[in-house]
């Protein structure tokens, strides 16, 4: 999940109506959305207004109430995002090169997507997997809070129109390959070859309520996704990351997530800052 590109009129809606629809989601179905960056979540909400005509916040409140399936549309809305193939290719020369001299001998080697969105990073990485030879020693969990999105992830499709762009993409980290090594093209569609997800597992999640279990890994994306919780829920999900990764595992965030101070460098060094790699102590 990353940030969003949201072109939906300003709606006017106040920090007590907000809290009451948290609040109506929280009551109904147990789904805590209190902690979310409040600017985030309100621009969330003005297009889910916009989206499903309402007019006030007590629309949605009773919406949500009554209606025990609504819920599914108000996560994906919520937690929409806008990913890519090998975006930023710079940063996945420099996680290739740190897969090589860190795991050359890692069997099996755990991975954990938290927050995969619609697929666009697992893909990736499961590309770096086959150049370097990993495939079959990667065992990677992929969550996302929304099902929508874990389901376009699932299913290796991706909108034609973004061709173009993942293809430039993809050069820019390595012009000796290209889309079609990975990619079956039709007339009606685009998909990753399952051959290349099949270390994957998808599971619904949302991170700042649910257990993580007692699962370590050797490596964590958590990438765009912590610029949309505060102070106190980024500090939280940090812990939880601490405690889910193994001893020298790599956290790595977004260029977006603005996380810094609430890491303890007892805890993490910084292992490239540049490219947002913190390694556990």
């Amino acid at each position: 999940m990353s940030i969003e590109n949201d072109f939906t009129p300003t709606i006017n809606i106040t920090d007590e109506e907000m809290r009451s629809i948290q609040d109506a989601i929280m009551q109904r179905y147990g789904i805590d959305f209190h902690n979310y960056e409040p600017k985030s979540f309100k621009r969330r909400i003005q297009r889910i207004y916009r989206k499903f005509g309402f007019q006030s916040s007590f629309d949605l409140w009773s919406r949500a109430l009554k209606d025990k399936d609504f819920v599914h549309d108000f996560i994906n809305e919520v937690s929409v995002g806008l990913t890519s193939l090998f975006r930023n290719p710079e940063f996945w020369q420099t996680f290739k090169t740190l897969c090589e001299l860190q795991f050359s001998k890692t069997y099996p080697l755990h991975v954990w997507h938290a927050g995969c969105s619609s697929g666009e990073e697992i893909y990736t990485t499961a590309i770096v997997w086959d150049e370097l030879g990993y495939t079959r020693r990667v065992k990677s969990l992929a969550t996302d809070i929304s099902s929508s999105a874990l389901e376009q992830a699932q299913s290796g499709k991706i909108n034609r129109a973004k061709l173009p762009e993942y293809e430039r993409n993809l050069k820019s980290y390595n012009p000796k390959i290209s889309l079609s090594q990975y990619f079956s093209e039709t007339e009606k569609e685009v998909t990753f070859k399952p051959e290349h997800l099949r270390h994957v597992t998808f599971r619904n999640s949302n991170l700042i309520m649910e257990d993580y279990g007692n699962e370590q890994y050797n490596i964590i994306f958590c990438r765009n996704v912590l610029i949309y919780f505060d102070g106190p829920a980024k500090a939280k999900v940090i812990e939880k990351i601490y405690q889910s990764l193994k001893p020298g595992g790599f956290l790595i965030v977004g260029f977006l997530d603005s996380m810094l101070s609430y890491l303890d460098e007892s805890k993490f060094e910084y292992f490239d800052l540049s490219n947002r790699i913190f390694r556990k102590l």
